[in-house]
């Protein structure tokens, strides 16, 4: 299946031995020796950079501007618009084949330098120099609709249905999955529900759909997390980009009321840390450490500070970097997760917590919900949305409700008594008045 493998350095081949595994079946060794090998190239790249042979994008967001970009076994290289610098490009990649004794193959996809269109598709998605439209993400639109239109809800329970629209990764896409989960694959289907309430976690109310906003800040949260706590190119290139674009102003909020910074060093933004001290700052790009040990900065407070204050102060500088920590888990670490649940987090009601530990099917524990919300469509509820007909019950020609129909027949009382064993309590399923009344 693997083959036998020999690493050869300098023309002196070693042992030959058994690979158990492939490279996409998780063999340690071939990414290792894949990496040794392209950071040869991104020197090359990168020296050519230095001696104006090549030249990057964006200088303006990345010293010297931006030439290649490597992830895994993927590699991106940029060039700017010049002929003369696009020669000798190739000129080092025919370089580097001689050197690596691998063959570049420049007539595949976009790499024979063809003339395309923006956008341009990277790992399935649109890619462009400027601002999306609309249009260039309906592919991600028809792709989430193929989807779902290919799970053939027909067949799926209500809760095979509710697992599922989980699974995929806003109103549009929020429109296919409100139509997956109510309708199926029929072409007509009661909405028993706002979607709102369905995307509430299944201890407060709701069925724990994802919310797809709080979702998208969750994920915007990461990367800024990854922003405070690491540096390289791509850091460089985001925060001087988009970290102060409106759209992540509100996600910046609501990620630094969940975390603490530790003075270290001082690098931070006085701004982050301390804002009473920025408000009376007259000077407002600073950090911590020129803030303390700037004599001139010191001085240019709206109120001065000194004393046991300043000491203080002075006493929380190290040699060490300044620390993001995340509140919400032990570790510090960010994770989505937490972020989510702190975002969405209301009082939990106990009956809310208890209907989802029952011990039954996921079908039936959201027919349980659908009776606990009060949207099963008996008489009643047709008779709110403009049903007119016969509002009695067909057995007892009692008015036909969810409390009548699963509670006060005799024969929906058997049913619950024989089933206990599994649905530990049936006073779950009902609001609190219902049960006072019940009880």
């Amino acid at each position: 299946m693997g083959g036998s493998v020999a690493v050869n350095v300098s023309d002196d081949v070693g042992k030959f031995f058994q690979a158990k595994k492939r490279l996409r079946q998780g063999d340690p060794l071939s990414p290792i020796l894949i990496n040794i090998v392209v950071d040869m190239l991104a020197i090359l790249i990168n020296r050519a950079k230095e001696y104006g042979q090549v030249s990057g994008v964006v200088p303006h967001l990345i010293d010297g501007g931006l030439s290649i970009l490597q992830y895994v076994d993927d590699t991106i290289i940029f060039m700017e618009n010049y002929l003369e610098k696009a020669h000798n490009m190739k000129l080092l990649l025919c370089a580097f084949e001689q050197i690596s004794d691998l063959k570049i193959n420049f007539h595949k996809k976009l790499f024979d330098c063809k003339n395309g269109d923006f956008p341009l598709k990277y790992l399935g998605l649109p890619i462009h120099f400027k601002k999306l439209r609309n249009s260039d993400w309906k592919i991600i639109e028809e792709r989430v609709e193929k989807r779902i239109a290919s799970w053939k809800g027909k067949h799926l329970s209500i809760g095979g249905r509710l697992t599922l629209i989980n699974s995929v990764f806003f109103k549009k896409i929020n429109d296919f999955r409100s139509r997956f989960f109510w309708q199926g694959d029929e072409s007509k289907k009661k909405y028993f529900a706002k979607w709102t309430i369905l995307c509430q976690p299944k201890d407060q109310g709701g069925l724990g759909i994802h919310d797809l906003n709080i979702k998208n800040t969750t994920l915007l949260s990461k990367w800024l997390f990854k922003l405070l706590t690491s540096d390289g190119t791509w850091q460089q290139l985001l925060k001087n980009k988009y970290l102060g674009s409106k759209p992540l102003v509100q996600v910046k909020q609501d990620f630094l009321h969940f975390g603490t910074f530790k003075i270290k060093n001082g690098w931070q933004e006085l701004k982050e840390q301390y804002p009473g001290l920025y408000n009376i700052s007259r000077k407002k790009f600073i950090t911590i450490a020129e803030a303390l040990t700037n004599t001139e900065t010191i001085f240019s407070w709206r109120q001065t500070l000194f004393g046991s204050r300043l000491a203080a102060w002075n006493d929380y500088l190290t040699q060490e970097d300044d620390a993001f920590y995340w509140n919400l888990t032990q570790s510090g670490q960010f994770s989505v997760k937490s972020h989510y649940q702190a975002l969405i987090k209301n009082e939990v009601p106990n009956l809310n917590k208890r209907l989802w530990k029952l011990k039954a099917p996921l079908k039936i524990k959201v027919l349980l919900w659908y009776i606990r919300r009060g949207v099963i469509l008996t008489k009643d509820n047709l008779a709110k949305r403009n049903w007119h007909g016969d509002k009695f019950c067909c057995f007892c020609h009692k008015p036909e409700t969810i409390k009548h129909l699963f509670f006060e027949r005799r024969f929906a009382r058997m049913v619950i008594y024989a089933n206990s064993h599994w649905l530990r309590t049936w006073a779950v399923l009902l609001k609190a008045d219902q049960q006072a009344t019940l009880l």
